[in-house]
């Protein structure tokens, strides 16, 4: 199996960026913090990543973006619908925390597919209200 990061997987413009920004979901599970867009019917999940310089220098940033990358190119298939994906690191991560983002990511990646599943199916959490902490009583497998 061929593990890439294809442009079509990226957000690249600064408009698909605010998108996610004015209209996603804010989701925050340590050390990451994650805004999500849902796209029903677009045809992949998309990627991207704000990375400041008070992370550290630019080895220590570009560690995190491959940490990163690697975590959606191996656990995208988890979300059961397409969305688009800011991802930043919390202020408080410290570099020994990149070795937490693939786990972090998966965690994240079924708390979406979960609220995906309640927002077409009607139950649960309305459209547009980010779901509570803690587990959901309607998960069904």
């Amino acid at each position: 199996m061929r593990l890439n990061f294809p442009k079509k997987a990226r957000l690249r413009r600064s408009a698909e960026f605010r998108d996610v920004y004015s209209g996603g979901k804010q989701l925050s599970v340590f050390p990451l913090r994650l805004r999500a867009l849902e796209r029903p019917g677009a045809p992949r999940s998309r990627l991207g990543m704000a990375i400041g310089r008070k992370m550290g220098g630019a080895v220590l940033r570009n560690r995190w973006k491959r940490a990163i990358r690697e975590a959606f190119r191996l656990h995208v298939a988890a979300l059961s619908t397409a969305w688009d994906l800011v991802v930043t690191v919390a202020r408080d991560a410290r570099p020994k925390d990149v070795a937490r983002v693939e786990e972090a990511f998966l965690a994240a990646a079924e708390t979406l597919a979960r609220e995906a599943g309640r927002s077409t199916s009607g139950e649960g959490t309305p459209a547009g209200q980010a779901p509570h902490g803690g587990p959901s009583e309607g998960d069904q497998a």
